[in-house]
């Protein structure tokens, strides 16, 4: 459905140039999830804006790259076919549902001009479409919710509204960008469970930008970490989580925390800050922070280099290796808390 071939997308700034998206290539499937993540900073979301062309232009601008969606390169297209194609067969769900909602329209106004920009139908006709949105993303109380303002429903709620906006000109890939920030725990459950629901019943795409392991665990059936700008590993959730060849991959397991933490164990962190993406460094850009690396590192960028059927990692480490090295890692530190997030032994 969409493939992403060797995408570059830079933004021009007062302190050079920063490749935000350095050399993308990916694909998805009718009916899949992909799952990307990483740390802020990492591009995820210039990613996701780039697949649809909302980004500002300037000062983003793509020296490379192509994004085939159903055989049409997006970004060869005019303003009018991109919105052509926006909302009716790509959708996005924003971070943020109050700052993407209009705080001075009803829920049911917005809703029903959503419809209405995706379908020929009478107010009338949007009405009853917009009701059965709401009821369709688990809305108890749906015409209450028609007429209230955003600011009026809990966040959990909100972001149902804006899940239901996206559905509204049924979509076949529908992008979301951390589309649970903010929310407690039992709210997330439920916004990934009526995700899943979702896409079973209109058989949807779905790419879901996070920095949260847990959700991409639960929803992906692919997924991409990304750092400064790169894919450094693309496989199943099972070679990412029991399988990682990466040091970025492996620490960003670390970091999880565990359940059997006490008052006295310390929370797992990576070191240092990601790269300036307008002068990276030179060789792997995670080698200033990677607890593995050595001066090869510095020579050469690594590409992704396929160590599985489907998996790949940007690593001049061999298997073998890369687990000797944590083995050592782990040994060396062994003087504090033990704590098992299972990915073996890990050491606060």
């Amino acid at each position: 459905m969409l493939k992403v071939n060797h995408l570059k997308a830079y933004i021009d700034s007062i302190d050079g140039i920063v490749k935000a998206v350095d050399d993308l290539t990916f694909s998805i499937g009718k009916g899949e999830t992909i799952g990307i993540v990483g740390e802020s900073g990492s591009g995820k979301s210039i990613l996701a804006q780039s697949l649809i062309q909302l980004n500002p232009s300037p000062p983003v601008f793509y020296p490379q790259g192509e994004i085939q969606f159903e055989g049409r390169d997006l970004l060869k297209l005019s303003e009018k076919e991109l919105c052509n194609i926006r909302g009716n067969e790509i959708s996005m769900i924003f971070q943020d549902p109050l700052s993407s909602l209009n705080p001075i329209f009803k829920i049911g106004r917005q809703l029903v001009e959503a419809v209405r920009a995706h379908h020929r139908m009478t107010r009338r006709q949007a009405e009853v479409k917009a009701l059965s949105l709401l009821k369709d993303v688990g809305i108890s109380q749906p015409e209450r919710c028609m007429k209230s303002y955003p600011h009026e429903l809990s966040g959990g709620m909100r972001q149902r509204v804006m899940i239901a906006i996206a559905l509204s000109g049924h979509p076949k890939l529908l992008i979301a960008d951390e589309p649970t920030t903010a929310l407690d725990v039992t709210i997330q459950a439920q916004i990934l469970e009526l995700l899943t629901r979702l896409q079973s019943k209109y058989g949807t795409s779905i790419i879901i930008i996070t920095h949260d392991l847990g959700v991409v665990a639960r929803l992906a059936d692919r997924i991409l970490v990304m750092y400064s700008g790169k894919i450094v590993e693309e496989g199943t959730a099972e070679d990412i989580f029991y399988r990682t060849s990466m040091p970025y991959t492996w620490s960003l397991l670390r970091a999880i925390p565990s359940l059997k933490l006490t008052l006295n164990d310390r929370l797992v962190s990576i070191p240092g800050q990601p790269p300036d993406l307008a002068s990276p460094p030179q060789g792997c850009n995670f080698y200033p922070r990677c607890p593995f690396a050595s001066p090869k590192c510095r020579e050469a960028e690594p590409v992704l280099k396929e160590i599985g059927k489907g998996h790949r990692a940007a690593c001049i480490l061999d298997e073998e290796t890369f687990e000797s090295r944590k083995k050592e890692l782990e040994k060396k530190e062994s003087g504090g808390s033990m704590i098992s997030n299972g990915q073996g032994s890990v050491t606060s």
